[in-house]
């Protein structure tokens, strides 16, 4: 899912996220960045000769849960923070529940496994 969009000249960059972390960085839609990450990863580019930075940063139960941050040569250009996308945080509530009960119940064959 797309999270961001920045323009610089006439380039387009855009950034991406999935609901399993892995993130992309766009430029004129081409990848030039592919990363994993959970709570958040720098992204390292160059354009035109100057270098750029877009940092990602995951707060994962907070309502402004992302936050993206695009730097040029050193220098802070754009800053944005964005809810999480209300699927994502669907599917990896349902994943906590699957592997919360699939946990206790292993944990219980255990415990069962081993007082017998």
């Amino acid at each position: 899912m797309k999270y961001a969009e920045f323009n610089i000249d006439t380039n387009k960059i855009e950034f991406l996220n999935s609901v399993l972390g892995f993130e992309n960085v766009l430029i004129n839609g081409n990848k030039i960045s592919n990363k994993f990450s959970i709570t958040g990863i720098e992204h390292k580019f160059e354009i035109n000769s100057k270098n750029y930075i877009l940092k990602s940063k995951a707060k994962l139960f907070a309502k402004d849960g992302i936050n993206i941050q695009l730097s040029e040569n050193g220098e802070l250009i754009e800053n944005i923070n964005l809810e999480y996308n209300k699927k994502h945080r669907l599917y990896w509530m349902v994943f906590g529940v699957f592997f919360g009960l699939l946990g206790f119940k292993l944990g219980k064959i255990l415990v069962e496994t081993l007082t017998h």
